[in-house]
């Protein structure tokens, strides 16, 4: 496929931007609800499911993809959101759901799958969670169930069940400790299995000679290994694999050896995903970056890999990707995104190379409207280098005002490129916007996730800091009115830093903020289980002259910034208390 050709898009549903410069979009505009969050395209090629939220709800509506009409529809009912859709046969989709339940606003998975035929019919439901549509052996699918209860724990089995119901359910294997997750191969044999018990621990095994084989015990390792997929040809399989030092890095372990060899790794960071496949089986590369993220292939020849580059092509300065496909992979579904367009679905024959665009999320918003956001690099104090990104607003003539958004987690978690809805209401009235991946952000491997642990209020708060020096020195940036911003995490890190840096913040900001850290050890959930307790003790400490130094509360009388405080009278992890 040398080009792809355009054909016209579907009326209404796709909104171009104008070439004109556009105001500014209203605040009701960038807190209105997407029209689609996702699409998949059913294996024959005949049918989209796509996720549909609402004020109350996110449903799954059916299209017939030759006119788009609505065919079926899956309604979890008020409070409940369908979190995933996947077909299992040509006419056939699954769905499972969470809700809200009790007085808590955060669903929680109803382990529960919700299957329907493309013409509405043949509903049902189950417990058990999908784990293979087997979409080579119709009227079959795998799905994992718990089977018994082990000191708040599962034995979760590998079940093969009928996709209509009515039919026989075989089993297949039990997981080799409790709340075992399982992958399977392109044929459904299972393969790989692996858990994470209440110490925070992981253990992965892979299937051999019908044992289960241990790969990886992080105990012993002091690392974590995923399996993300298996080769087409059965004989190897991909890791995500952690290093001490240094990045994450993707493995080819041989499964007849178990010998293993890196095949993509970066002097810097982590992979940003693993590109796979148009039936979503294979890994063939891994993204990597800052901004948009580039493809590294494992075999540049690969045909799926000829069809993405030619893909990535025809969207420069964007995030262009495969996100369903048929199964003989003729037809593709593509989503295409980027810091200023939450996102476009097109379909693409790869054969011919015809593509028409299908439908935007947000068709109402004009990507030149809003932001741009650069992705940024510096080093803070103690040469560390650090990456962030810088949004200036469109729609501001003169030195713009600043805003620090800090994310939360910390851990696990971390600022990317593409489009953020805070980040643009920020923008659109008139802020510009600095966020930062401090030490302990993810991103860049498990020694610099480690870098931030005991670090609340000390080096990781010093990195939100020379963020925003580094922000105020740039062009178009106020360098004497900033305001500092934030959830969770983020919200510590705003107050703590009106506290530590009083005349650097005219305001600070905080959602649902553990602003007293020992309390973090006397209420909410986290406290509650074991994996909390340890986790809370490797994170902030347990001593208590540390913990009292390391609080917002011990240093209150510093703050001089103005302050607005959000919490939730009833908040689970981060007790008003």
């Amino acid at each position: 496929m040398s080009k792809m050709r355009w054909t016209a898009a579907v009326g209404a549903l796709l909104v171009l931007a104008s070439a004109a410069a556009a105001k500014a979009p209203s605040l009701d505009d960038l807190l209105r609800q997407p029209a689609v969050n996702w699409m998949a395209l059913s294996p024959k090629g005949d049918y989209y499911a796509i996720s549909v939220p609402m004020p109350d709800r996110v449903m799954v509506a059916v299209l017939r993809r030759s006119d788009l009409q609505v065919t079926a529809r899956i309604d979890p009912g008020k409070d409940g959101r369908v979190d995933s859709i996947v077909w299992v046969e040509d006419e056939r989709l699954f769905a499972s759901w969470s809700f809200k339940s009790g007085q808590t606003a955060q669903p929680v998975s109803a382990n529960m799958i919700y299957a329907i035929n493309a013409d509405g019919s043949g509903r049902r439901g189950f417990y058990g969670a999908l784990v293979d549509p087997l979409v080579d052996k119709p009227g079959r699918v795998l799905v994992q169930s718990c089977v018994r209860m082990q000191r708040r724990q599962c034995l979760m089995r590998l079940q093969e069940v009928p996709a209509q119901g009515g039919g026989k359910t075989i089993d297949i294997v039990d997981g080799p400790v409790p709340d075992a997750m399982f992958m399977t191969d392109r044929i459904g044999a299972p393969r790989f299995a692996w858990a994470i018990d209440d110490d925070d621990v992981q253990t992965v095994y892979v299937r051999r000679d019908d044992a289960w084989v241990l790969v990886n015990d992080e105990a012993k390792s002091g690392l974590r290994v995923s399996p993300v997929g298996m080769d087409y040809a059965l004989q190897a399989a991909y890791l995500w694999a952690e290093r001490t030092d240094g990045p994450d890095v993707i493995e080819r372990m041989d499964l007849a050896t178990g010998s293993r060899r890196v095949v993509a790794s970066h002097p810097r960071l982590s992979p940003h995903s693993i590109v796979r496949s148009l039936d979503g089986r294979e890994p063939i590369g891994v993204r990597y970056g800052t901004g948009v993220p580039t493809v590294t292939f494992f075999d540049d020849t690969h045909p799926h890999a000829v069809l993405i580059r030619a893909l990535e092509a025809e969207f420069p300065g964007q995030f262009a990707r495969v996100v369903s496909s048929s199964r003989d992979g003729r037809s593709v579904v593509a989503l295409v995104s980027s810091d200023r367009e939450p996102g476009r679905f097109y379909s693409l024959e790869s054969e011919s190379g015809e593509m028409r665009a299908i439908m935007r999320s947000h068709s109402w918003l004009e990507p030149d409207a809003l932001s741009a956001t650069t992705p940024v690099e510096f080093a803070a104090r103690d040469g560390l280098s650090l990456d962030g990104y810088l949004t200036r607003p469109a729609h501001v003539e003169g030195d713009a005002p600043l805003v620090v958004l800090v994310h939360g987690g910390p851990f696990g978690v971390q600022d990317a490129w593409g489009y953020d809805k805070e980040v643009q209401i920020l923008a659109a009235q008139g802020y510009a916007v600095m966020q930062v991946n401090f030490r302990g952000s993810s991103g860049r491997g498990r020694g610099f996730e480690r870098l931030g642990y005991r670090e609340w209020g000390g080096a990781m708060q010093r990195d939100v800091t020379d963020a925003t020096r580094w922000a105020q020195a740039q062009a178009g940036i106020d360098p004497a009115r900033a305001c500092i911003m934030g959830g969770s995490y983020g919200a510590y890190a705003a107050l703590m830093g009106a506290a530590r840096e009083p005349e650097l913040y005219r305001c600070a900001i905080g959602f649902a903020g553990p602003y007293d850290l020992p309390t973090m050890f006397r209420w909410g959930d986290t406290q509650r289980s074991r994996w909390g307790r340890n986790r809370l003790a490797d994170i902030i400490g347990t001593e208590p002259a540390e913990l009292r130094e390391a609080s917002v509360t011990t240093h209150a009388a510093r703050i001089r910034a103005d302050l607005l405080l959000v919490q939730g009278a009833r908040d689970p992890r981060v007790s008003p208390e």
